[in-house]
């Protein structure tokens, strides 16, 4: 930072109110030191396995635990909050593929990050001084959950997400690394209490302990992050969801008494695909050029075509769509990618009445997951009742 000593008290005063009034709902502030008890708790996840093939969160623990690993004159950490909270997902009566709150809209990384940086030009022109600055969300090497906490946001819930006694756990978190000295806040604290709803309601048991979840067995991981198959004694579990999953949150008691609708339009349900996908629409594309045109900007380009489309057979199966038959048959015997020809073998399998087209493609295909599959599914699928 260059010019002259600024006062921490009072730019910590101007940053609440220029970052309130660019829409941010929480903002805290923490010195810009190794964060020691989140790496921790971050080592022994990564030595038990739970990081699963995420390779970003392999990174050694000293880079993402220490803000001046990324910027070495770093003074403090503003940690910014912002609601994405759409509203309750409506009944799925139309045999839709469900989309976690967060994705409804916009993509949350390019919305927020032009927000971010006008917010640290406004800082600079109030106070007069050029301040360097490294900002972020979710996009960078740091434990910005547990920058978060530092800075007075929320405390740890049993589901590993920040709460916040206020607006609880359906907030993005931003970060902007500054060379400026502020006043820090206090550690978010707070408890869960007796409540266990999350541990007792997670669909997989991924939640091992309190804030310890294990990623291989999280729908959120296994539909996004995942480029893999989703294992077979997961598929059944997985139910409607086709893209990341809300349920720990759902039945957050923080959450049904404090969560408000976000003020920002960007994340509405009318700005990006909303609460469910067209399972038969999505089911239809073919090419990853149509994929990117038809889920620009929003979210739903994580897991990539082909991840897509795997969800969508797997909410498909448990949903028992027969409308969908027809489209699954086609990636069965059309689709280039094995994951999703394997996908949609199990779903005509717990579907029904698709045996011609599986014994069909039983004599065309190469890939062995597929043809295992398909046999497997003309022996008659593997799960009861669909859900619904």
């Amino acid at each position: 930072m260059n010019g002259p000593r600024i006062d921490p008290g009072e730019a910590k005063r101007i940053l609440e109110e220029r970052a309130r009034a660019a829409g941010f709902d929480l903002v805290g502030v923490a010195r810009a030191e190794p964060l020691e008890e989140g790496g921790e708790r971050l080592r022994v996840w990564q030595e038990a396995g739970m990081a699963a093939d995420m390779g970003y969160m392999h990174r050694p623990v000293e880079l993402l635990s220490d803000p001046k690993k990324l910027q070495k004159s770093a003074k403090s950490v503003v940690s910014l909050g912002v609601s994405y909270y759409p509203g309750e997902h409506p009944e799925n009566t139309e045999g839709g593929g469900r989309i976690a709150r967060y994705a409804w809209g916009r993509d949350y990384h390019e919305v927020i990050k032009g927000r971010l940086f006008r917010l640290r030009e406004d800082l600079e022109e109030v106070l007069g001084v050029r301040i360097k600055a490294r900002g972020f969300t979710d996009a960078v090497p740091l434990l910005e959950r547990s920058a978060a906490q530092h800075a007075g946001l929320g405390f740890f819930g049993r589901n590993s997400c920040l709460i916040n006694d206020r607006v609880g756990s359906y907030f993005f978190i931003a970060d902007l690394i500054l060379d400026l000295e502020l006043e820090p806040d206090e550690p978010g604290i707070g408890t869960c209490g007796r409540c266990t709803r999350c541990m007792d309601k997670c669909p997989t048991g991924a939640i091992k302990a309190p804030g310890v979840v294990d990623a291989r067995l999280c729908i959120s991981y296994l539909t996004i992050e995942n480029r893999a198959e989703i294992p077979r004694d997961l598929r059944p579990l997985v139910s409607d969801w086709s893209f990341g999953c809300d349920v720990c949150q759902e039945v957050c008691p923080y959450n049904k008494r404090k969560a408000t609708r976000s003020r920002w339009p960007e994340f509405s349900e009318g700005a990006g695909a909303g609460p469910y996908l067209e399972i038969e629409e999505v089911l239809e594309i073919r090419s990853d050029e149509e994929f990117e045109r038809r889920f620009a900007g929003t979210p739903l380009t994580r897991p990539g075509r082909a991840g897509l489309l795997r969800n969508c057979c797997v909410a498909a199966g448990n949903l028992g769509l027969e409308k969908a038959v027809p489209a699954l048959v086609r990636c069965l015997l059309e689709d280039e990618s094995p994951l999703v020809r394997s996908h949609a073998a199990w779903a005509l399998g717990e579907i029904g009445g698709a045996e011609r087209a599986l014994r069909e493609a039983a004599g065309v295909e190469l890939d062995p997951s597929c043809l295992e599959e398909i046999e497997l599914a003309l022996a008659g699928g593997t799960t009861g009742a669909p859900v619904g």
